[in-house]
């Protein structure tokens, strides 16, 4: 059996790479493993290609997987048949636990194996975002161990990226290419690949008492974070089914009228929307107003300018040549569509062969602790365009049933503060906008009144001021700033809390969460913890869902302020009214409001479908 150590910070390590079957130790092997209660557990495996199925698509595939004690490591490779016995029954032995750094590894493991490991992880990842919630933090681990242990990882990470490019043939020598070319290629009996495999298993393991160490102040945050990491690495798993044949049919139409509009404006003015002429030739056919600039003074021609744009033509405040208008609406229609073409392609490459899409749940994802949803990216599909929703589907004979808080940041800022006449609203059942725009204009109040309150609402939890209300509404800033007024003097205890909490050296939330200001946003302090506390009732929710009423196997996503479950469809109602019951609760007195729907068949209900009772 090959052997190799290494020193660092006068720390050493020792690396057991047996390369075949005669050297390997089973019996050796097996008693290094009952060492430790926890192993670190790494894996290398092929490089899988951005966009695709991942863990759950042709590219995948392991090549090593390594365990490790703070000391030692043991490389094993699963393509030779004894050592992939002994991987496995380590792997599936229930009593044993291992720390990994993300859940790539779980993953990894489940689509080699077929092993789910849940909650016998611990993700020194999710440790490190509870201690410092910062994503500009550095959450690597390579960057944590050189921040709380040595150089050493950092050094082998850096000695296996020079072997891949002396041994990386002509041709795949350029840019990022030769480490590409070496996760497939690169021998497995390679010493700097060995080397960096044990490493990693042995370094992660070292890092896991230090990085719980730091956790002391919120360590029950601990369990909870890693509990529902294991839910959503199960949602991965299971995946969600895809309407191909829709999802196909629905590309394909939104892709002709994106040509059809994109050869209008080209036909039209002899270049493309997406051009720097688009921008100038369009300022010339404004008057009243103008496009935003760079600040290098070219005209903008952005979604959001465009919509400011439209919002000022629609109040008379700027003028539009009739050619003008043509094109801005051609304009506005390739960027929409765009965005669709490009969410419906990243639906179809991510599907593995029977259909799946595997998406990836970063369930401390912002600095709140808000989670987000890539590959693809869910979380960005709106409600009021139910059609690419609708691309996803619950399986034969089950239903998708799904339950949101109702202005749950309104409510929680509300029991933040303890702002009476916020407080009133609430308890009053009424509509909270309807309410504070009635507060602000009287009951005679407009429907862009409405509007205007109601931004003004979420902009003041969120830390915006005049500038971005005017931009989000095109009001003028003049009339942007009179709203914000009449805002804050309808809720004033709402601004107090804000500007108390903006001098806080670190915010501290009702679940002991601990969020770092930012200098340069203190104003932002308040929208930490009244996003994080909402963030935090809706784990709460999910957890007596799946814990209290065995719906852990059912969770089919987490989308911000939603859980959406799966189920068979004569267990719908049933569903329903308990997500309706358990996400309805309290939080200090105020009433936390929700109320689920069944979807039916598919996640979105396109317009001329009736909705499930």
């Amino acid at each position: 059996m090959v052997t190799f150590s290494r020193s660092h910070a006068g720390h050493t390590m020792t690396v057991h790479a047996p390369h075949g079957t005669r050297d390997f130790d089973r019996a050796a092997f097996d008693a290094f493993a009952r060492t430790e209660p926890v192993l670190g557990l790494d894996v290398e495996g092929r490089a899988i290609v951005d966009g695709g199925p991942g863990h759950f698509g042709p590219d995948a595939g392991l090549r090593l997987v390594q365990f490790g004690t703070p000391t030692t490591a043991w490389v094993l490779n699963p393509l030779i048949p004894e050592q992939r016995d002994a991987i496995t029954a380590t792997l599936a032995d229930p009593g044993r636990h291992f720390t990994t750094h993300t859940n790539y590894d779980a993953l990894a493991v489940w689509s080699a194996f077929g092993i789910a490991l849940g909650q016998r992880i611990v993700d020194t990842h999710l440790l490190s975002k509870l201690i410092n919630p910062d994503e500009r933090a550095g959450h690597g681990l390579k960057e944590l161990c050189s921040r709380h242990l040595d150089s050493g990882l950092a050094e082998a990470q850096a000695a296996l990226h020079a072997r891949m490019r002396e041994l990386a043939p002509v041709g795949h020598r350029a840019g990022n290419n030769p480490i590409e070319w070496g996760w497939n290629h690169i021998p497995a009996t390679d010493e700097a690949y060995l080397v960096y495999a044990g490493l990693d298993a042995i370094y992660v393991r070292r890092l896991l008492p230090i990085l719980l160490a730091l956790c002391a102040p919120f360590s029950h945050l601990v369990p909870m974070e890693q509990w529902l990491g294991a839910q959503a690495t199960g949602i991965t798993v299971r995946g969600l089914l895809l309407d191909l044949p829709y999802t196909e049919r629905l590309l394909t139409d939104i892709q002709g009228e994106f040509e059809q509009a994109s050869e209008l404006i080209h036909a039209t003015l002899g270049f493309p929307g997406g051009s720097p002429k688009f921008a100038y030739w369009l300022a010339e056919q404004i008057t009243g107003t103008e496009l935003p600039r760079t600040e290098g003074g070219q005209p903008q021609v952005t979604a959001d300018s465009l919509d400011l744009l439209c919002a000022e033509l629609d109040a008379g405040t700027a003028q539009i040549t009739e050619q003008g208008a043509a094109m801005l609406a051609a304009r506005r229609r390739v960027a929409a569509l765009s965005n669709s073409r490009t969410n419906l392609r990243a639906f179809v490459a991510a599907a593995d062969a029977g259909g799946r899409v595997h998406p990836r749940i970063n369930t401390l994802r912002a600095k709140t602790g808000r989670m987000s949803i890539t590959d693809p990216a869910l979380q960005t599909l709106k409600k009021h365009d139910p059609r690419l929703r609708h691309c996803f589907r619950a399986e034969d004979g089950h239903v998708l049933v799904g339950c949101d808080f109702s202005a749950v940041e309104v409510r929680v800022a509300a029991a933040l503060s303890r702002d009476s006449t916020l407080m009133r609203v609430i308890a009053s059942g009424a509509d909270i906008h309807d309410s504070t725009a009635e507060l602000m204009y009287g009951p005679g109040f407009t429907k862009e009144q409405r509007t205007h309150s109601k931004r003004a609402t979420f902009g003041t939890i969120y830390g915006g001021g005049a500038k971005a209300l005017a931009s989000q509404t095109g009001v003028p800033i003049s009339v942007a700033r009179q709203v914000i007024q009449r805002w804050q003097r309808t809720y004033p205890e709402v601004i107090r809390f804000g500007k108390r909490i903006a001098d806080a050296p670190i915010v501290v939330t009702g679940s002991g969460r601990r969020i770092p200001p930012d200098p340069k946003r203190r104003y932002a302090n308040s929208n930490y913890a009244i996003q994080s506390t909402a963030r935090d009732l809706l784990v709460a929710a999910v957890y007596e869902l799946a814990t209290v009423h065995g719906l852990a196997a059912n969770l089919w996503l987490f989308v911000h302020d939603e859980v959406i479950v799966q189920v068979p469809e004569h267990q719908a109602e049933k569903v329903r009214d308990l997500l309706t019951e358990v996400m309805t609760t309290r939080f200090r007195g105020v009433p936390i409001a929700a109320e689920a729907e069944i979807f039916g068949t598919h996640w979105g209900r396109l317009p001329d479908q009736e909705p499930d009772r």
